[in-house]
């Protein structure tokens, strides 16, 4: 078994398979103790020793890729992707936190933490990838998405870059979108995946093993718990992704 693997002082991915503990990945920073992306939450995550930090990466309508979860800014207001960047911005000001671009945001973290960006739509993989290239060397990084088509089109354009595919939706639009979570391997090949991102709930007997016998590493999203932070770390999954850095590096690292 190896240790991770840092250069400079930052984790690179290479190797996940082989580590001897799971890399521990702050869930839209450390969102426990900040807004969640925030550059406040990911100061608060680098502070705390995470690994990496996950944010999730969206587009507004003249193409500023802006750090956001949910469609909206919030409740009521038009869709990000409706909105030029200075109306986004306004919104976020009305509620009190600031919109952090991509920009701005690899800027905080350059030789400070690996990253996760997980990519919330389709369309903008060929503007995410270059810009992250001109920040970071492309091992200190993952894409991920619940999209199959994403991950396809990101491993189109870098087929060098570690690619994802996240699962988990909730709820599933249909039976057979959750059978298909539950037995991903044909969607993994297909979309070209590195490795696969399951939510904690859909670990039913075997997945981890089977996944890994595949030759897929296992991320598993979004654990606080301890005991079963415990229990991952000692089923081999690759990440465990987390919105308690702190705590469960202190656990499973």
């Amino acid at each position: 078994m190896e240790a991770l693997f840092r250069v400079n002082g930052v984790l690179s991915f290479e190797n996940l398979y082989k580590v001897d503990r799971p890399v521990i990945i702050a869930h839209r920073g450390a969102s426990q103790v900040e807004r969640e992306n925030t550059l406040e939450a990911f100061r608060a995550a680098i502070d705390m020793g995470a690994d990496a930090i996950e944010f999730d990466v969206r587009r507004t309508r003249d193409n500023v890729l802006v750090i956001h979860h949910d469609a909206c800014i919030a409740s009521g207001t038009a869709p990000i992707n409706d909105l030029t960047y200075p109306e986004a911005v306004d919104l976020a000001k009305a509620s009190n936190f600031h919109l952090p671009t991509l920009d701005e945001t690899l800027k905080l973290c350059q030789d400070k933490v690996a990253l996760d960006i997980e990519l919330k739509e389709n369309g903008y993989e060929s503007d995410v990838i270059p810009l992250v290239g001109q920040y970071y060397d492309l091992d200190h990084v993952v894409f991920t998405s619940f999209y199959d088509d994403c991950v396809a089109r990101l491993k189109e354009i870098a087929p060098q870059i570690m690619a994802g595919l996240i699962l988990g939706v909730d709820p599933p639009a249909t039976l057979r979108t959750r059978l298909s979570e539950l037995l991903p391997l044909k969607r993994l090949k297909n979309c070209r995946a590195d490795f696969v991102a399951p939510n904690y709930r859909l670990l039913k007997p075997g997945l981890i093993r089977r996944m890994r016998a595949a030759g897929y590493p296992v991320w598993v999203w979004t654990v606080n718990d301890v005991s079963l932070a415990d229990r991952l770390s000692k089923s081999k999954v690759a990440a465990i992704i987390t919105d308690t850095p702190d705590i469960i590096k202190r656990i499973a690292g």
